[in-house]
């Protein structure tokens, strides 16, 4: 009868991808450490594995890398007979019984050139060495000498000669980083009390890894729970501990394990726990590391345990299972972010009330609860601003459905009522949120210094309406001339920073910063017609002269004026003539901080000051014309004022 081959273990190798990382590279002494635990259990009853079992991990971190080996003793039960053969066949089911695959041993030729075994058995003064090489057409060869045994009984295996792919991970390893790799993939013995009493040496330093664990890590609480996968029910078990932020973990981090092996590197769970860390209240950062063990993952692992062969939406379930237990673990830093949050979206509906819609009747507390912990301001404009469309799109098709029928109209005429006056209040306070940052905006602008690409006067101009345009290219929206006063938002003709003939100006010619040409008709009548003129001036400014070009602002106004009336019209953007009678009432204004050289030109002029001492005033009656003159300061106190109930009452309603 013909026999069934052996693997072609070359052939297996080539087809298994090993990660490059840290881990990847350690995982082969993961292995025999793991494969140490299984002889000892095998030779020591359970009661007693933690305190007889003994592991020693051996590194030799020379500065060349040809120096660099790895060795992992045990005093368990050695390569006997039975042990040996076991050893000689992949995939044994001797592995098998002890929950592991039969493959590890294999993966280390992924790392390492160079393995070497010795064995020594109960009663022997001679140990059994071996060099152990797939590669090879005789693959065990016996070597000659004896290294020092650590135990009495036992197995040891020496990696040395890193490939080459894995010199860079040679370079990242240190005593630290070790100690924190082995912790965190044998958490799971740790955790439970039964890892072998393991020494680690690293470079002569020694350290016992249960005293490490105790330093690194906190054991909290555990957790069964069930879950229903591909139609079958897994009892899983969730261990939850607390480790210091950086000793080893620098984020939460939730760890996998099937046959007690980590699978590997464990998922990050930062995004359903929300933070990165948790904070004590000693302002001390720490992490949760959380382990899930299970039969569901004993039986999905790859061969080489280094992920879980399951579909990515058990392995959802598995997680967020996992993470409903932390957070009731951790319900005070939980009720932290979600206080965070509710703020965070007070805050968004109080500077865009019309978001309000998109909580779809829910209070601001029941709509962030059902939100992830780990959602930020943009997260939830977001979602706000797609749940507000949807909603506006079930209110139209609801209002056309309740308005083309009678009879729902009148059964629900009141719910209408009461969701358009919602609308308009909403909407409303869009507006004035919109009007409180112009006025904020414009006062930080006015400060500007010297430094800044723009003057002040003119960062101003531009925010109250754009330079070089005018009302017939500018839309309603673009502009804010409410600053200066709101029925200037509605005059018929607006002119930003353009010579009065519209076009590129010449030696005499007069630049307005913002003209404004209003004609209002009155049934039965001739109607009316005024010009206002606004001149900008840098805040502060202290050196105005009368009489003097550049330096007197009153002349500046004046002679425009004259032109204006010289001209007789106004040319638009777009070619249009406005035409100014000579009769037509001309108000102009100087936004300026009134000091005292200013003072001196108002005086000049005839300037009476108003009771307030914030602004100036002069009618010249042969030419029809008004002035004022204030500051900025009275700007933005008087729009405050004018906006005032707006801010105070309506803003109250969103808790501002």
């Amino acid at each position: 009868m013909p026999e069934l081959k052996k693997p072609d273990m070359v052939a297996v190798l080539e087809r298994t991808n090993l990660a490059r990382h840290i881990g990847g590279f350690l995982l082969p002494v993961f292995e025999a450490v793991s494969n140490s635990i299984h002889s000892i259990s095998e030779k020591i009853p359970a009661k007693d594995v933690q305190s007889l079992g003994k592991i020693l991990i051996n590194v030799v971190d020379g500065s060349d890398i040809g120096k660099f080996s790895i060795t992992i003793t045990d005093n368990g039960s050695g390569l006997d007979n039975k042990n040996f053969d076991a050893f000689l066949t992949p995939f044994t089911g001797n592995k098998l019984r002890k929950n592991g695959k039969g493959f590890g041993r294999f993966i280390a030729f992924k790392v390492f050139e160079r393995i070497e075994y010795e064995s020594r058995l109960r009663g022997s003064d001679i140990t059994f060495r071996f060099l152990f090489d797939v590669y090879q057409e005789e693959e065990v060869i016996r070597l000659r000498g004896r290294r020092d045994f650590a135990f009495d009984e036992g197995c040891a295996v020496r990696y040395s000669e890193v490939r080459e792919e894995y010199v860079k991970r040679w370079q990242e390893l240190g005593e630290k980083s070790f100690l924190n790799h082995i912790t965190q993939n044998f958490l799971t013995y740790l955790v439970n009390g039964q890892m072998p009493d393991t020494k680690v040496v690293y470079n002569g330093s020694e350290t016992d890894l249960r005293t490490h664990f105790v330093k690194v890590f906190h054991y909290e609480e555990s957790h069964d729970f069930k879950l229903t996968l591909d139609g079958r029910e897994y009892k899983f078990r969730l261990d939850v501990s607390r480790a210091d932020r950086n000793a080893p973990f620098e984020r939460h981090a939730l760890l996998f394990f099937a046959d007690s092996r980590i699978l590997g590197k464990g998922r990050p769970i930062e995004a359903k726990l929300g933070r990165t860390s948790f904070q004590r209240t000693d302002g001390s950062e720490y992490v949760i590391i959380a382990s899930v063990s299970g039969d569901f993952l004993d039986e999905n692992a790859n061969n080489d345990r280094t992920f879980l062969e399951a579909s990515e939406k058990d392995i959802a379930e598995i997680v967020d299972k996992a993470c409903s237990f932390i957070m009731e673990t951790e319900k005070d830093q939980n009720e932290q972010i979600k206080t965070e949050q509710r703020n965070n979206v007070a805050e968004i509906l109080q500077s865009h009330p019309l978001l309000r819609f998109g909580l779809a009747g829910k209070t601001v507390e029941q709509y962030v609860d059902k939100k992830p912990n780990n959602w930020n301001t943009e997260r939830f404009v977001s979602d706000l601003s797609i749940q507000r469309l949807r909603a506006e799109r079930r209110w139209t098709s609801y209002l056309k459905e309740t308005i083309e029928d009678d009879v729902k109209f009148q059964e629900r005429k009141d719910q209408l009522l009461s969701q358009v006056t919602d609308t308009y209040r909403d909407a409303l306070s869009e507006y004035v949120v919109h009007r409180r940052a112009v006025i904020e905006i414009a006062d930080r602008l006015r400060r500007l210094d010297s430094s800044s690409k723009m003057h002040p006067e003119d960062a101003v101009h531009e925010l109250i309406f754009p330079r070089n345009t005018d009302s017939t290219t500018t839309k309603y929206y673009q502009h804010n001339l409410w600053l200066l006063d709101e029925r200037l938002s509605f005059v018929s003709y607006v002119s930003s920073d353009r010579t009065l003939h519209g076009g590129r100006r010449s030696s005499g010619d007069k630049v307005i910063d913002i003209g404004f040409y209003d004609e209002v008709f009155v049934a039965g009548g001739q109607g009316t017609s005024a010009v206002m003129v606004v001149e900008f001036k840098r805040p502060g400014r202290d050196d105005y002269r009368a009489g003097k070009d550049g330096s007197d602002p009153v002349k500046q106004i004046q002679d425009t004026v004259s032109q204006i009336r010289t001209r007789g019209s106004f040319i638009t953007k777009d070619g249009a003539t406005i035409a100014v009678a000579s009769t037509t009432l001309i108000n102009a204004f100087i936004i300026a901080d009134i000091e005292p050289s200013l003072r001196q030109v108002g005086e000049y002029y005839d300037f009476q000051t108003a009771w307030d001492n914030k602004s100036m005033f002069h009618y010249h009656k042969n030419n029809k014309i008004y002035t004022e003159i204030f500051g900025y300061d009275k700007l933005l106190e008087d729009a405050k004022k004018r906006n005032g109930p707006f801010f105070d009452v309506l803003m109250k309603d969103f808790g501002n």
